[in-house]
């Protein structure tokens, strides 16, 4: 592989360097992995580490660029985040290593997310912890996690399953004497039926 062209990315720190053998391909790596792949100038021949340093730096890139693109969308767990990262072909490790910078960052933070969604499920859609729990676990948060945050929640009075059932009951307009209609009512959104 020989070095075509080395230009400054839009990326600041960045730059994009093609490359072409039989095929032309481009990499955007930052200004020290150029540094680490031993600074090749246009017209240099890549060796077999040099290569693969480019390509793992363009894939970090390229993970990078995506995380912040999706994180720009909503919310995600960093579990949820590795599995998208995945999707788009970057390694496990590469994966690892971006869901991690997102989370040191301050962009994924799974307490805070934890906080807003319980909240939501439990004051606004009127689910119990039943539901709620298994709904969270889906999105990639523990149960450990999640049982935390729920009691803090409650704790703090910021969610209130009792109040919840009632305004449940209530917006289905079930006759209080119909206990097994209030049973059913409870039980599929996840509230504990005795």
């Amino acid at each position: 592989m020989t070095v075509i062209y080395i230009r400054k990315a839009k990326a600041r720190g960045y730059l994009r360097i093609g490359v072409s053998a039989e095929e032309k391909s481009e990499f955007t790596v930052s200004e020290s992995d150029y540094r680490d792949a031993d600074s090749p100038s246009v017209g240099d021949i890549l060796t077999r580490d040099a290569l693969s340093l480019l390509k793992n730096a363009d894939m970090r890139y390229k993970a990078r660029m995506r995380a912040l693109r999706i994180l720009s969308f909503g919310d995600n767990s960093e579990k949820m985040l590795k599995i998208k990262l995945m999707r788009m072909g970057a390694s496990r490790e590469v994966c690892d290593e971006v869901a991690a910078e997102m989370v040191d960052r301050g962009y994924v933070d799974s307490h805070r997310q934890l906080e807003r969604l319980i909240v939501y499920e439990a004051n606004e859609k009127l689910h119990g912890p039943k539901k709620i729990l298994p709904r969270l676990i889906a999105k990639g948060y523990s149960r450990e996690d999640i049982s935390a945050v729920m009691d803090s929640l409650i704790e703090r009075q910021e969610i209130d399953f009792n109040e919840s059932k009632e305004r449940l009951i209530e917006k289905h307009r079930i006759d209080r004497e119909d206990e097994e209609e209030i049973k059913k009512i409870l039980y599929k959104n996840g509230y504990s039926v005795c």
